[in-house]
């Protein structure tokens, strides 16, 4: 499985790659299926085989992450609006002014700081490589889109946010020429018309939709043209969403179906969420952090996947059923250009284990490895082969153990 590395910094100690006691697994009771083996002969080496420990409790900034992954649900990848836009890139939560900055010129700062930001979510992506976070030289080798959505205290201050922030913007360069959106009468655009990029704010209730297009050439009228699509699609999935009331962050539970504890994680303990990792995301949200978007979404959804978890080095997949997690693990090895990988050995005596080496991939998540237990799958990444396997067989275990 593939994901925007550079969003996915913690999670690989790379994707702010999140991340402990771990132990000897129990056999597994129950009603047995077929073939099954008991994993206490698995070769695990250190690493725990039982699901992990999760916290009762966690601080302020946690319960804001929780919050930002939920919103992520509610933020359409450009993908899924036009088809084209295959490539995926920047995906990443906000609870703090400052990584606005990743998205937006640093003089918003204090605009969202005076309009009460609560969080946000940025995403993007493009036809074949990754879309700009801001316009800069180059932006004519792509039409993209990158947006980024903030919630702020309320519908007043989202709207005042909206102009401010068009204003701050447009004032950085004399050569900006405003722009008007037909459809979106509140909402404020400009560009420079020797730069091919569009860039909007529009609010919309309690939120503030950013959105920079990146064209191929200047066109106004296809730049305006792509922004309103996206707007069309996001406005309506903000009116689906419920936000959780700011005093109640705390109702929020970190692994609400039990999947993070799912994933291995190393030492038997879930840590907080980092910003990046130790969450569990719709399809829709995790399909933000996908790098090869068109290549994967298929395989995701036929296999009815509707919840990932995100821990450090390691992903969690809920799927349909028992079938549609063997049929994932076999598609998703497949995925990507057959000269940038190739298979190698799976952990001896897990059954349809698959695991991969990736050329490409960076050094922490060159060895890759699926397994499936029931409707759960899951992919393990590591940088050696010996130590992949070992993890992937205690991820089977970990699998396993949860059903007892």
């Amino acid at each position: 499985m593939n994901w925007n590395p550079r969003a996915v910094t913690a999670l690989l100690a790379v994707l702010a790659a999140v991340v402990g006691a771990g132990g000897c697994a129990s056999p597994v009771r129950g009603t047995g299926v077929s073939a099954e083996i008991d994993v206490r002969s698995l070769d695990t080496g250190k690493f725990a085989t039982t699901p992990a420990k999760i916290s009762a409790r966690l601080d302020d900034v946690g319960y804001a992450r929780l919050e930002a992954a939920r919103m992520a649900d509610a933020v359409l990848s450009p993908h899924e609006v036009d088809a084209r836009y295959s490539a995926g890139a920047s995906a990443l939560m906000h609870t703090d002014v400052a990584s606005v900055t990743r998205y937006l010129a640093e003089p918003t700062v204090p605009v969202l700081l005076n309009h009460g930001f609560v969080l946000g979510f940025s995403t993007g992506s493009a036809e074949d490589v990754l879309p700009l976070t801001t316009a800069a030289a180059g932006s004519r080798q792509r039409e993209g889109l990158t947006v980024t959505v903030l919630r702020l205290r309320d519908a007043e201050a989202a709207k005042a946010a909206a102009a401010e922030l068009d204003a701050v913007d447009f004032a950085l360069n004399p050569e900006n020429v405003a722009v008007s959106l037909p459809k979106y009468p509140q909402a404020r655009a400009h560009w420079r018309p020797s730069v091919p990029t569009l860039g909007s704010t529009t609010p919309h209730g309690i939120y503030v939709i950013s959105v920079l297009a990146d064209s191929r050439s200047a066109d106004i009228n296809r730049l305006v043209e792509a922004t309103q699509k996206y707007l069309d699609a996001e406005v309506a999935e903000l009116d689906k969403f419920t936000p959780t009331p700011v005093g109640q962050f705390n109702t929020l539970r970190q692994d609400p179906d039990g999947l993070l504890a799912r994933v291995i994680h190393d030492q038997g303990v879930v840590a907080g969420p980092d910003g990046q990792g130790e969450v569990v995301l719709t399809l829709r949200g995790y399909l933000n952090y996908v790098l090869d978007q068109s290549g994967r979404l298929p395989v995701l959804r036929r296999a009815g996947v509707d919840r990932v978890a995100v821990a450090p080095s390691a992903f969690g997949f809920r799927t349909g059923d028992d079938a549609a997690a063997a049929r994932f693990v076999a598609e998703s090895a497949e995925l990507g250009n057959p000269v940038d990988r190739r298979a190698v050995d799976p952990p001896s005596d897990v059954h349809g284990a698959v695991c991969v080496q990736d050329y490409v991939a960076p050094k922490d998540a060159q060895f890759r490895c699926f397994v499936a237990y029931r409707r759960y799958a899951a992919l393990v990444l590591g940088a050696r082969l010996w130590e992949t396997q070992q993890r992937a067989a205690a991820q089977y275990a970990v699998l396993a153990n949860a059903q007892r």
